[in-house]
């Protein structure tokens, strides 16, 4: 089975959502499509749902579909709560592993730190301390200000 066939339907038991750090929704008005829980391929165009992070049926859906797929394929026996733990801990490292690319490409598309730590829900300054080394090093130079 692959993760693409996949379709997540919303489920009355979801996590609520909400932006990481603060349990509170996302900022600014949400979408209808967002209001009549919509798969996200039914999102109109203009439904940016990416703005900030946040938890929710779709993120834990995934998640828990991912750990699924990758404990079949490492051949961990179904249901098998010790193999579960292990992938889950592989994809949040090798999510974690492929943020500085993600801040390096979207600091060369132009987004200033604030915008970066929006995404990441930290602040601006936490943001550039963590990540502004590599992608200045990326960008090939020594130093970058502030965009």
């Amino acid at each position: 089975m692959s993760l693409k066939s996949l379709r997540f339907m919303p489920m009355p038991d979801s996590p609520p959502k909400v932006r990481l750090g603060t349990g509170t929704p996302p900022p600014g008005p949400l979408c209808a499509c967002v209001a009549a829980h919509a798969l996200p391929e039914a999102h109109g165009p203009g439904c940016d749902r990416s703005l900030h992070p946040y938890v929710g049926f779709d993120s834990w859906a995934l998640v828990k579909a991912a750990v699924k797929y990758l404990s079949g394929s490492r051949g961990g026996p179904p249901g098998d709560a010790r193999a579960e733990l292990s992938c889950l801990v592989s994809l949040a490292a090798e999510a974690q592993s492929q943020l500085p690319e993600a801040i390096s490409d979207a600091r060369e598309q132009g987004d200033s730190w604030a915008e970066v730590a929006s995404r990441l829900a930290v602040a601006p300054s936490t943001a550039r301390r963590r990540y502004g080394g590599y992608a200045c090093w990326r960008a090939g130079l020594g130093f970058m200000e502030e965009g």
